[in-house]
């Protein structure tokens, strides 16, 4: 070969194509020319990607405005249930004071059906223990034993009653009862004189709420027998009844010293009286409320029992005074 030859051998070799250079970052492209992307094609791959971009923007907005009718129902009903748990409280509160009330009202029911049924058997019990002294009675009208312990009898059943009326009806019914003892009692004065049976015909009365008629009774019974300490001990008792303190005081003074020996009972009941009015007065100028037992302001005559055998105190007999 010759030497020309040669040269143009060594030019063709060093002509071989040399790696490009990226333009950008200056690097070598080892990228064989024939899988670099044309313009068209990195146009297209532009193209796909905004196209996915959009199309996942799209799915994602339909994706939120489907589940808001979801999350609309999920908070609406958390406020409906929010709204219910209120009216349920609210009501539960309702119910609750409802069922106090009606707890009350069935307390108040109960304990007036209790006192009715107490009121029925008493009247049972007196009924079937008088009913012999009513045969006794009826074979000989002039029978004054029969006729002293009707009268006792009828007047313990209505002292005892009266404390279990509560109704207008059950009122009446302790007057009636009261009443039949004073009829009875009346009989017995028309065939005997007692100042025993005096006392305590005036005693139905202030049970029966006639104070008046009662307070005239005893104040008779105290002039026609002054030493008579049951007259003056029950005298007493119903001036005490209508506030007449200083009036209270003297019978039952009176009555301590009609009775020294407490036969009757009179003086202890009467200390017992002048203890509680002093007691009463005591608090009330130390301007103190005190429960002394009196019967002082009592409209119905009932809260105070009086002095009487018949009602388990002393001094009554088949034949007393």
């Amino acid at each position: 070969m010759s030497s020309s030859g040669k040269h143009n051998s060594k030019r063709l070799a060093r002509a071989k194509v040399k790696p490009t250079e990226d333009s950008a970052t200056g690097e070598k492209d080892s990228r064989p020319a024939s899988r670099k992307k044309t313009p068209a094609q990195v146009r297209a791959d532009r193209k796909k990607r905004v196209t996915s971009i959009v199309i996942i923007v799209f799915a994602v907005i339909m994706a939120v405005s489907m589940m808001m009718p979801s999350c609309s129902a999920i908070v609406g009903n958390n406020q409906a249930s929010e709204s219910t748990k209120k009216e349920s409280s609210s009501s539960s509160k309702d119910d609750s004071s409802s069922s106090s009330a009606e707890d009350d009202s069935s307390s108040s029911s109960s304990k007036t059906t209790s006192t009715s049924d107490s009121l029925k058997k008493l009247d049972s019990s007196y009924e079937e223990s008088l009913a012999s002294l009513q045969k006794r009675l009826k074979k000989n009208p002039k029978d004054l034993a029969a006729l002293l312990n009707l009268g006792n009898g009828y007047m313990s059943w209505g002292y005892q009653a009266a404390s279990l009326a509560t109704t207008d009806a059950e009122k009446t019914h302790v007057n009636d009862i009261l009443g039949k003892a004073i009829n009875y009692f009346d009989q017995y004065l028309e065939l005997n004189d007692s100042d025993t049976v005096k006392v305590n015909r005036a005693l139905c009365q202030f049970y029966q709420g006639d104070t008046d008629a009662a307070l005239q009774a005893l104040q008779k019974v105290t002039e026609d027998s002054p030493k008579f300490p049951l007259g003056w001990a029950n005298l007493g008792m119903v001036y005490e009844s209508k506030g007449q303190t200083g009036n209270a005081q003297a019978a039952y003074k009176k009555a301590e010293k009609t009775d020294p020996k407490d036969s009757y009972g009179a003086k202890s009941f009467a200390e017992q009286r002048l203890s509680a009015i002093e007691s009463a007065a005591s608090s009330s100028a130390n301007g103190t409320s005190s429960t002394t037992g009196t019967t002082s302001g009592t409209t119905s005559g009932t809260s105070g029992q009086g002095l009487s055998g018949a009602l388990g105190g002393l001094g009554l007999s088949g034949s007393g005074n």
